[in-house]
């Protein structure tokens, strides 16, 4: 029959008596110790989730990455931007500010 650990305690204290010798501390200390392995707790949900929330976070963390490329190189363009490549109407407003003719210096005087 098998024993559990307190009933292989008990009896190894009856077998020592009142003063246990050097063999009988020595048996009693390992059987303690043999049966005071931590239980294995099963962890397969919290790994499952932890692994689930790791493929998550790559992949918003890939999402973010092409959008800051993408938010990069337009910023970067903004300013390579070459002469050709401008239409000629930006041409014409950089070249010749509009003026409003309701606005001249002769109409402000007029009544």
């Amino acid at each position: 029959m098998k024993k559990t650990k307190e009933e292989l305690l008990e009896a190894v204290r009856t077998h020592g008596g009142d003063t246990p010798d050097d063999f009988t501390i020595s048996m009693l200390e390992d059987i303690a110790d043999s049966f005071d392995v931590p239980e294995v707790e099963d962890k397969t949900a919290e790994v499952e989730a932890l692994t689930k929330a790791n493929a998550d976070l790559t992949a918003a963390q890939a999402s973010l990455q092409e959008a800051y490329d993408a938010l990069k190189k337009s910023y970067a363009d903004r300013f390579t931007l070459k002469e050709e490549e401008k239409t000629e109407e930006d041409k014409k407003e950089e070249a010749e500010p509009e003026v409003d003719e309701e606005d001249t210096f002769d109409s402000i005087f007029e009544d």
